[in-house]
């Protein structure tokens, strides 16, 4: 190796990194936002809306592992690798989560809840708050706005829990099938879990700040 390719190796890979989280961040917001529309309305929770949630999952996965791959490759890094880490497993968790609540409302053949757009508004509202913290956080230059966006996730968070509880406690005290309540309550909880996951990457995010800006 010679000695300029040697000096390479502690180039510094911010941008590829950061690159890297944005592609999830869009790839994250464009989800969300195709779940909004699939849950306006029963009709629209089709085989074909499974099939396209699914195949984020899928590209979220395969970005997951791009940045693995890079802290493999690369000795300098924007922050900590377990920062990194940490990170691409809560923004993974947002997929994972948004991917099952639509599986499962397919696949139990589910009752509709007027909730469920009502959710996925929330959800998409997370999201697209997480997507501006992440473009904010390159060169942890504008530390204020990544802030602000992590105060409005923990937010409506808040906002979701409520909800959450709201939606279960008329659901047990609803003259449904008992079958349906399980149903809907497995349902109800993956929905209330994306909102966690995102005040889960927020909170990772805060934590980076904390150590770097």
């Amino acid at each position: 190796m010679n000695i300029s390719a040697f000096f390479r190796l502690f180039q510094p890979k911010d941008k590829v990194f950061y690159t890297l989280f944005e592609k999830v961040a869009d790839n994250l917001t464009a989800m969300s936002a195709d779940m909004l529309d699939g849950m306006k309305s029963p009709e629209v929770i089709t085989d074909s809306f499974y099939k396209k949630i699914a195949d984020y999952e899928h590209i979220n996965d395969k970005l997951a592992h791009d940045i693995f791959m890079e802290l493999g490759k690369n000795f300098i890094t924007p922050f900590d690798r377990e920062d990194i880490q940490q990170l691409i497993a809560s923004l993974d968790d947002i997929a994972d989560f948004i991917y099952a609540s639509v599986k499962y409302i397919r696949l139990y053949n589910s009752p509709y809840l007027p909730s469920f757009p009502v959710f996925a508004n929330h959800i998409n509202d997370c999201v697209v708050e997480l997507k501006k913290a992440i473009y904010n956080m390159r060169d942890l230059k504008n530390t204020k706005e990544v802030l602000d966006s992590c105060v409005e996730i923990n937010r409506i968070e808040n906002v979701v829990d409520d909800l959450f509880s709201n939606e279960l406690a008329a659901l047990f005290e609803s003259k449904r099938d008992v079958i349906d309540i399980i149903k809907l309550k497995n349902i109800l909880e993956y929905l209330e879990d994306v909102s966690d996951k995102c005040e889960d990457a927020a909170n990772v995010i805060e934590s980076i700040l904390v150590k770097y800006a």
